[in-house]
């Protein structure tokens, strides 16, 4: 029999997995990042290169081979996406690519009310050593981080207000420059009414 988790749990926000406070507000990021011009640009998505041509299909020689070898590594290396629904700094991939990597914790309950949870979007900028300068004189790193704050600091996107707490920078991976970005929210903290828990019942003797 194949479950419908949506049937069962009521996932926060709504019957929807998707919609699940978390999920919902991942998605809501990287959609509002994949949907912006500038950061796309910034990001310098690389383009494959073409195949190259055989003189004879048929019977292509070793050097033909070995440079469509060389083309088709090349172009799988460069399909790794770049903008990330989570935090991943190990074994980075080795060509010049750069990234946006970002996460949400529920950091804390508020001092107020138990029912406000604090929530941290934590955010990361990686550039390769080898990509660092644009065009408009700006490092790529401080430009990304730039256009990350210009989106969401002060941003109602996810519901409720984003405030950038901080914003440091450091090098991962011996080849890649980052700037960490992390912006606080205060959302509900899916508490129902008494504070109980509705599983509670299973519990008891």
């Amino acid at each position: 029999m194949k479950r419908d988790l949506a049937e069962f749990r009521d996932f926060e926000i709504g019957k929807n997995k998707d919609s699940f406070d978390i999920i919902y507000k991942k998605k809501k990021i990287e959609e509002v990042l994949k949907s912006d011009p500038d950061v796309l640009e910034i990001l310098g998505r690389k383009d494959p290169r073409p195949l190259n041509e055989y003189k004879d299909a048929d019977h292509p020689t070793e050097d033909e081979l070995a440079l469509r070898e060389e083309i088709l590594a090349y172009n799988a290396s460069i399909e790794h996406k770049q903008i990330l629904q989570y935090l991943h700094l190990d074994g980075i991939q080795d060509e010049v690519l750069n990234f946006i990597m970002f996460d949400i914790a529920d950091s804390s309950v508020s001092t107020m009310s138990n029912v406000v949870k604090n929530q941290v979007v934590t955010v990361m900028c990686l550039v390769h050593q080898g990509d660092m300068e644009t065009e408009y004189g700006i490092l790529r790193t401080d430009l990304l981080s730039y256009l990350v704050k210009d989106l969401f600091c002060w941003s109602n996107v996810l519901g409720m207000q984003m405030k950038l707490v901080s914003d440091e920078p450091s090098i991962i991976d011996r080849k890649y420059h980052c700037r960490t970005l992390r912006f606080k929210i205060e959302a509900p903290n899916s508490v129902p009414k008494g504070g109980g828990n509705k599983y509670d019942k299973f519990l008891k003797v």
